[in-house]
């Protein structure tokens, strides 16, 4: 049988291994251990589309170029194009941003109706978020 004393003894070395084990992993997984080598410049991204004047039926391409610190950022985890009808929020859409190079991130759309449009551009890269937006206008 266990005496009191190396009772409390064994649970004092089983509770300080187990939490000291549960810190020694969390730094292993903990984000910001990782990020150490990562730039804190802000990302900057240029959102711009052809042709500039959208037509109601034709296509639309959209473009976003990130950069962080005047370098080009071609490991962005997600470039998304929101764009949104101004009169009537229900007339939306989101076109996901694929990789061209050189930082460059696009997209092609088309519009069923006329109007403006606002266009959103959501770039995470880098542990950070930028969401840039512009109006378009869609002709008939």
């Amino acid at each position: 049988m266990i005496k009191p004393k190396q009772f409390i003894a064994l649970l004092f070395i089983v509770t300080i291994s187990a939490l000291g084990g549960c810190s020694e992993k969390s730094a292993e997984h903990n984000p910001m251990h990782s990020a150490g080598n990562v730039s804190m410049e802000p990302i900057k991204v240029e959102l711009s589309w052809s042709p500039e004047q959208g037509k109601v039926n034709e296509p639309v391409s959209f473009k976003a170029v990130v950069t962080q610190a005047g370098e080009a950022v071609d490991d962005a985890k997600e470039v998304l194009f929101e764009i949104v009808n101004t009169n009537d929020e229900s007339i939306k859409l989101e076109l996901k941003g694929t990789s061209s190079g050189s930082g460059t991130y696009e997209a092609e759309g088309s519009f069923a109706q006329e109007g403006k449009y606002s266009v959103t551009s959501h770039v995470t890269a880098r542990t950070q978020h930028s969401m840039p937006s512009k109006e378009l206008t869609v002709l008939p």
